[in-house]
């Protein structure tokens, strides 16, 4: 038992001095992207925003793509954003362009990604987002035009009005979507947001990373994910698409694994599959949608992380 104890309290020092070595390098990163996170979400009326970016069809995808790539939505944000796009008229090729992009890319973690990680992977996760997101939307208004395989897969019917998704009623849209200034508001987002999500999950993945690099021998992370094993992009892929993460979170953990030898590549499509689906976000997704417009999404998901993954991995040999 005491053994037990002993080893247990090891691997607790183990942890904290990880997360201390990462906070020493990384604070002001991390606070800058906090900020940054916190000013948006303080400010910017994200649904006045996508109001005012999807008003014309010809290129509400593009539209779709941007606002999700350069939003700081989380998942709840992002469920609200769908859940008023289904209650109208619009297509599922905005829809789908937009659920793709969302999850995968934000100004905060670009951030965070660019001084953790690197500026390169920052910007491949981010024009794999972009990518992702116009390729999926545009194939999915393909489908829709030429098939019925997406008809009557939203959970909502067409009578329903987008007032009904509590999105904000007559009197707040005519509403700039740039807030008042709002001290209090500030506060509690950088306490809730700032503190308990973003700097609490980092942290937590940290130790994660820290573990993995002190039971995970450097040598088979290199073998399984390695730029050198062609099955290492899809294996990170099939890894990360049960599993919850956030591309803030998720960020330590991919810096210990690339350490330790993992190829970029594989690491991009990980986290592309971990940050966009998992048991709880597919759960969550059959509230309002069925089943053939999911399984499209997943699918979508799936290639785009192996696709990205293999072209990352292609490009850095030339690099």
């Amino acid at each position: 038992m005491n053994f037990i104890l002993l080893y247990l309290k090891d691997l607790l020092f183990l942890m904290l001095d990880a997360l201390t070595l990462s906070l020493q390098h990384n604070w002001k990163v991390l606070l800058f992207a906090i900020s940054i996170a916190v000013i948006l979400k303080t400010y910017v009326d994200t649904n006045r925003l996508s109001e005012i970016l999807l008003k014309r069809k010809k290129v509400s995808i593009i539209a779709s793509v941007l606002f999700g790539t350069f939003t700081p939505l989380c998942a709840c944000g992002t469920t609200a954003v769908i859940i008023g796009m289904l209650t109208t008229t619009m297509p599922w090729g905005p829809i789908m362009a937009f659920l793709t992009s969302s999850p995968l890319m934000s100004p905060d973690g670009f951030i965070l990604i660019s001084g953790v990680i690197g500026l390169d992977f920052a910007i491949a996760l981010t024009v794999a987002s972009i990518m992702i997101g116009l390729a999926s939307g545009f194939i999915t208004m393909a489908i829709e035009k030429k098939t019925s395989f997406l008809d009557n897969q939203s959970r909502f019917s067409e009578k329903e009005s987008l007032s009904k998704c509590n999105c904000g009623n007559d009197n707040e849209r005519k509403e700039i979507f740039i807030k008042k200034l709002k001290l209090k508001e500030l506060l509690h987002n950088f306490i809730f947001l700032g503190l308990k999500q973003i700097l609490l999950f980092y942290s937590i993945f940290i130790c994660i990373g820290s573990l993995i690099n002190h039971f995970v021998p450097a040598s088979i992370i290199s073998l399984l994910f390695g730029a050198e094993s062609f099955f290492a992009v899809p294996l990170a892929s099939l890894i990360g698409l049960p599993l919850y993460i956030t591309t803030d979170s998720a960020i330590p953990v991919i810096q210990s694994m690339i350490q330790s030898g993992a190829s970029q590549g594989a690491m991009l499509a990980f986290m592309i599959t971990g940050s966009a689906t998992s048991v709880w976000v597919i759960a969550g997704l059959t509230t309002f949608m069925k089943k053939r417009a999911i399984t499209l999404y997943v699918a979508y998901v799936l290639i785009g992380g192996i696709v990205s993954g293999y072209l990352l991995d292609l490009i850095s040999l030339f690099i």
